[in-house]
């Protein structure tokens, strides 16, 4: 008779959109793999998540969550990481592995390496999916189907360690890769949180441009590059504050190339400016679907 492995636990801390989601995604996909708990400051949320199926168990404490548990993923806010780290120091145990659902990874390896104990494993995670809604009341089940998930291990964590963490988003339905924590937040200061600060920037100027009544004319293009300015203000702040130096060169780089948009329009050459937006839309076709 094949013996039946045993389920993995997980306890996830910070049941929001992508901790709600990860538990939902798990107990849709692979229940048979995972036990899952939870921990959250907002009894409202585990008590959702329970109702909803996306956890066996919600605990009271970050030490009843922990305990036990095979793996732990702090899904909170990334300043919050540095938090709940310096919080799993004294409950965590040797043969544990964390990891964590963070845009930022730097400073928070950094601070995993220096808050968790000996024999405890640290991998850094950042699944590349969200939404402008937040809680785990937006929690849905195929939040990760085929999106990336970037796993920044130190070159010191153990083979069975990383292995772990990977076999968790793909159950979750993630396609996992591998970045070195430098080269995360440089590629992600351009490709997420630059995005980000040009929504928000964009909203503001549009509304002091505009006369007051005149917002609903706004067409589709404002309406699809803002979206994002309905997420999380806490979430943005922490990721600012984290990752700023990798930021504030994207935010530079941005403003060059608006003040030279700007000088073609200030040229009135019609030929440049063609060729300007021609250029753009040949690199968006090399890089990105349309």
């Amino acid at each position: 008779m094949v013996a039946v492995p045993r389920p993995r636990t997980l306890c996830i801390v910070g049941l929001g959109l992508i901790g709600g989601s990860l538990a939902a995604a798990l107990k849709t996909r692979t229940p048979h793999r995972w036990q899952v708990r939870g921990v959250d400051r907002r009894r409202t949320s585990l008590r959702f998540a329970v109702d909803k199926g996306f956890l066996d168990h919600a605990c009271d404490t970050l030490e009843e969550g922990v305990d036990g548990a095979d793996l732990v993923v702090l899904a909170v806010p990334v300043r919050a990481i540095r938090e709940q780290l310096a919080a799993l120091a004294g409950v965590v145990c040797p043969g544990q592995v964390v990891s964590d659902t963070g845009s930022t990874k730097v400073g928070i390896v950094e601070e995993a390496r220096a808050r968790l104990p000996q024999g405890v494993a640290f991998v850094g995670g950042h699944p590349v999916a969200g939404s402008e809604r937040t809680g785990v009341e937006s929690a849905v089940s195929g939040l990760f189907e085929t999106r990336p998930c970037v796993l920044t291990p130190a070159d010191d964590v153990p083979a069975a360690a990383l292995e772990a963490v990977t076999a968790l988003w793909q159950d979750a339905g993630a396609e996992v890769l591998c970045l070195d924590a430098p080269t995360h937040d440089r590629v992600f200061a351009f490709l997420s949180h630059l995005p980000h600060m040009a929504a928000f920037s964009l909203v503001e100027t549009a509304a002091a441009g505009c006369e007051a009544g005149r917002y609903g004319l706004a067409g589709g293009a404002l309406q699809d590059f803002t979206r994002v300015v309905r997420s999380s203000p806490t979430m943005w702040r922490d990721i600012c504050l984290e990752n700023r130096e990798p930021l504030l060169q994207a935010l530079d780089r941005y403003a060059d190339n608006l003040r030279a948009l700007r000088e073609r329009i200030v040229t009135g050459d019609p030929d440049a400016l063609h060729q300007h937006f021609e250029h753009c839309q040949q690199l968006k076709d090399k890089t990105w679907k349309p």
